[in-house]
């Protein structure tokens, strides 16, 4: 089967997504099973009916091994079709293609896509992604931090193409532009910020200033989709959203691993190099699938942990040329009102990170805003949104296309 024969052949035919009030703590578990029942509820199921169950990587608050198994035995399911999908975080957004290629070849009927992270023990949780994502015996031994690794590639980025520190925080100030209207983002508090404000934030590691970095929360997220057949989602939902295209790229698991490769049957550039992605590679395959085109898309999701990764990431997809995206994002092309508006829901950076689960944050925005369901500023008239995912140090990325119209 070709990848293109699974183009609009699977659909979204329920959703559901959970959160924390402020000062509240749910666990992951919590969230994921609150996500579950209300996406279970919209596709005008019963419980018995799910025979499939795909969960990403362990949430950071629960990293117990077969998380995938601890799940459905909480929420009390028996698939005869289930497992982790973990390519990192990124694999909460390649679920949707697993459960496309289930529902189609007959695997299974009603699959159910989920994840959830909780920010109970944030301080564990920010100590257990650097001893999960650096090399344990070329990184780990030298206290590296997250942002000192993305940092090399934010420095190397702008050696290379030009990007700009004012590049970066244009990012920011629209990315929170966006995040002031939902009510869960966890900037929102914070207002409209300017782009002095945000070069005067503290610097964190250069060249990333604080408002250049994702936050931790909000304090718990979680989010479920529940894919079927395009035929069964025409009966039985009244607004599907159709799994147009998806695509992966894994290139390496620590950044050193990285800085190692010196060849590959992928475009990923001059080798070795740090600034072009698998993200790449994912739209590609994404687009292909999708048989659509750049200007058919409506709104995109990046994977903004830190503001440079948005501009690669719009880069990658194909938006812009990466010499010429700091111009493109200062344009106003992606804020409020442009043609491309981009991380509609605060993104990584003002929604913040919860966990593994803000790719399902970056899910449930697309379906919400395709749904015309906004919990912040629904963009008009919406029919297709790409959302990109980033999972380890640059390492492992997917890219899924939807759309509202078959």
């Amino acid at each position: 089967m070709k990848p293109h024969h699974l183009r609009a052949k699977a659909a979204i035919i329920g959703f559901g997504d959970s959160y924390c009030a402020r000062g509240e703590q749910k666990s992951a578990l919590r969230l994921a099973t609150e996500a579950t029942r209300i996406a279970i509820a919209d596709a005008g199921l019963r419980k018995d009916d799910i025979d499939g169950v795909l969960t990403g990587r362990a949430p950071g608050s629960d990293r117990r091994f077969q998380w995938n198994n601890i799940f459905s035995a909480y929420a009390k399911f028996t698939p005869t079709y289930s497992s982790e999908i973990t390519i990192h975080a990124a694999g909460l957004n390649s679920m949707l293609k697993h459960a496309a290629m289930a529902v189609t070849s007959g695997v299974a009927t009603y699959v159910l896509c989920v994840g959830a992270d909780s920010g109970a023990g944030t301080a564990d949780k920010v100590k257990g992604v650097v001893d999960i994502d650096t090399d344990p015996e070329f990184e780990l031994p030298y206290g590296l931090i997250v942002p000192a690794l993305y940092a090399q590639v934010a420095m190397r980025l702008m050696h290379e193409y030009g990007i700009t520190e004012e590049d970066l925080s244009t990012v920011s100030v629209q990315c929170q532009n966006w995040g002031v209207h939902h009510p869960h983002a966890t900037k929102a508090s914070k207002g409209l910020i300017t782009l002095d404000q945000v070069m005067a934030s503290p610097m964190v590691c250069a060249p990333l200033r604080l408002w250049h970095c994702a936050a931790w929360g909000p304090a718990g997220t979680g989010g479920a989709m529940i894919v079927t057949t395009a035929e069964n989602a025409a009966a039985l939902s009244p607004r599907p959203i159709y799994i147009l295209g998806s695509g992966e790229c894994e290139t390496h698991e620590y950044m050193t691993d990285r800085l190692a490769l010196r060849s590959s049957r992928l475009d990923l550039g001059r080798l070795p190099n740090i600034t072009t992605t698998g993200c790449k590679i994912a739209a590609e395959l994404a687009f292909e699938m999708a048989g659509v085109a750049r200007q058919d898309i409506d709104i995109v999701q990046t994977a903004s942990n830190f503001a440079h990764m948005e501009l690669i990431a719009l880069a990658e997809l194909g938006f812009a040329e990466k010499r010429d995206v700091g111009h493109f994002v200062r344009s106003g092309i992606t804020d409020i009102g442009g043609a491309l508006p981009t991380n509609t829901n605060g993104g990584w950076l003002s929604f913040g990170q919860p966990g593994v689960s803000c790719v399902m944050d970056s899910l449930v925005e697309a379906v919400r805003q395709l749904r015309g369901e906004a919990l912040g500023k629904q963009v008009m008239g919406a029919q297709t949104a790409l959302v990109h995912a980033v999972g380890g140090m640059t390492a492992c990325n997917s890219v899924t296309i939807l759309s509202n119209h078959r």
